[in-house]
């Protein structure tokens, strides 16, 4: 597993115990942190997804609704609901992640983490975000 990649799998803890358990994510990601063997860059690398997924929820969800009109935001599995938004995120607004990077770090998010079907609702959910980003 890449650092990167670890700092993904803590960002992606964070988002989730702060959206199921309803907890602060500043504090969440500071105790994650703090228990975490990250180096620092990739510490910094988690705060900015935490940070940026975190400040840019209702743009991601929005999108999600769009995109996906038969699966409710509220209604999506927290872990897929998650995913998706620190993939779009990442998607379109970090520019030091390529797009077909940012798809399978989330897919492979989704195989470690979501259901049988994860996978592939994410990929096609990314997928269109992807187009969209590409006209853009």
């Amino acid at each position: 597993m890449t650092k990167r990649h670890e700092a993904r799998t803590l960002a992606l803890k964070v988002l989730f115990e702060s959206d199921v358990a309803h907890h602060d994510p500043s504090v969440v990601l500071e105790r994650q942190l703090a228990s975490s063997e990250l180096e620092a860059e990739n510490q910094v690398f988690t705060r900015t997804l935490v940070e940026g997924t975190e400040a840019n929820k209702l743009e991601a969800d929005g999108i999600i609704g769009r995109l996906a009109p038969s699966y409710p935001v509220a209604q999506l599995a927290p872990i897929d609901r998650n995913i998706l938004r620190l993939a779009i995120y990442e998607l379109l607004h970090d520019n030091t992640v390529p797009v077909r990077v940012a798809i399978n770090e989330a897919v492979e998010l989704a195989k470690d983490f979501g259901s049988d079907s994860s996978a592939k609702f994410i990929n096609g959910v990314l997928s269109s975000v992807a187009t969209l980003v590409q006209r853009h």
